[in-house]
């Protein structure tokens, strides 16, 4: 008798709390956020499972009672059961960073992004960049795509993939060569000043 339990209170685990854990998982893979304490985890694990299976239930109801999907293979019910567990949690989890990053999110709703870092870093755009550091001076450089920032929750650190000369008047003046970028820490970043890439 005590293995059946078991069972079934592995059973319940895996149909109340891992859908609402994928879809955790997902989003702070996407947009990473602050850690919760495993109870409240738990916590919106349910209720995120308990979402998915609301907006899916007329589905599992049709699969589960009506007779028009008996003749449906084994495969199939494992593909259907598969994308309830597993797929459309996870496509739930990405929908909600698009509502979430949408104009009409940002006027009611904070931003997903904890910080300007991320949110600049993250759109993936180069540019050049003259970074002030904290001792007054200035290392002038190109952001593009061999270059790399650091994510929350880790410490900001940017690798800059070429540096670059300016001149008397603050401008660009020639690419520095045989330098393979540089790599600068944010305890010696006062500030980060963006140009567009022509």
């Amino acid at each position: 008798m005590e293995i059946f339990q078991s069972i079934n209170t592995l059973f319940l685990f895996i149909v109340f709390a891992i859908p609402g854990f994928i879809s955790i998982k997902v989003y702070s893979l996407l947009c990473p956020n602050q850690d919760k304490d495993a109870t409240k985890s738990i916590i919106d694990a349910i209720t995120y499972s308990c979402l998915n299976y609301a907006i899916l239930g007329p589905f599992i109801y049709m699969m589960l009672f009506s007779k028009k999907w008996e003749f449906i293979c084994s495969f199939f019910t494992f593909l259907f059961y598969s994308f309830i567990l597993i797929i459309f949690p996870a496509f739930l989890a990405w929908l909600w960073l698009k509502l979430r990053s949408m104009e009409f999110f940002q006027k009611n709703a904070p931003h997903p992004t904890l910080r300007a870092w991320d949110y600049v870093f993250g759109k993936r755009k180069e540019y050049f960049v003259i970074v002030t550091l904290v001792d007054g001076r200035e290392i002038a450089g190109e952001y593009s795509t061999e270059s790399f920032t650091s994510s929350y929750p880790e410490e900001p650190q940017i690798y800059l993939e070429k540096t670059w000369k300016l001149d008397e008047n603050g401008d660009f003046e020639r690419e520095i060569n045989q330098t393979s970028g540089i790599l600068v820490l944010s305890k010696d970043i006062q500030s980060i000043e963006f140009f567009e890439k022509n």
